[in-house]
């Protein structure tokens, strides 16, 4: 059996992180492996091409159909800064680079407040997902690596 390898972009500007090295629930890796983002821009956009297949508060669920892989990709803020708003909704198909969501990264922390965005791969083993860490770019940056068998 062969295998292929493949990249997402980070969704958003700022300093990249392995999950487990925010202080959330994400952080313990039962979702999955990821990355978390401390944004310097406001906007998350779609690492891929797929469809939104859920969104809540503040989360949105992915799925790239081409390699089918889930993402779960949210922003975690302090419960009193709700300056957040989605830009997709359920059953939308997006292209990487779509805005997903929004918040306003400035406000938050001249408030004393904190921002993270996270991306979550919910559908591998987590051996079989490699993660970045450093400065990221929005579209330009390799934030998380998959390999998976090919049928």
């Amino acid at each position: 059996m062969t295998t292929a390898t493949f990249d997402f972009m980070a969704p958003a500007t700022g300093k990249c992180v392995p999950i487990e090295a925010v202080h959330h629930s994400l952080s313990d890796r039962t979702l999955g492996e990821g990355i978390a983002i401390f944004p310097n821009n406001n906007t998350a956009v779609a690492p891929c091409n797929g469809v939104i297949t859920r969104v809540s508060d503040h989360a949105v669920t992915l799925f790239d159909s081409e390699h089918d892989i889930e993402l779960l990709l949210t922003a975690d803020m302090d419960a009193q800064h709700h300056d957040f708003q989605l830009h997709v909704k359920a059953g939308q198909t997006v292209t990487t680079g779509t805005e997903l969501f929004s918040c306003d990264v400035a406000a938050i922390k001249a408030q004393g407040g904190y921002v993270d965005f996270s991306c979550i791969v919910t559908n591998l083993p987590i051996e079989e997902v490699s993660v970045c860490a450093g400065d990221v770019e929005t579209g330009k940056t390799r934030m998380f690596s998959c390999s998976c068998p090919m049928v």
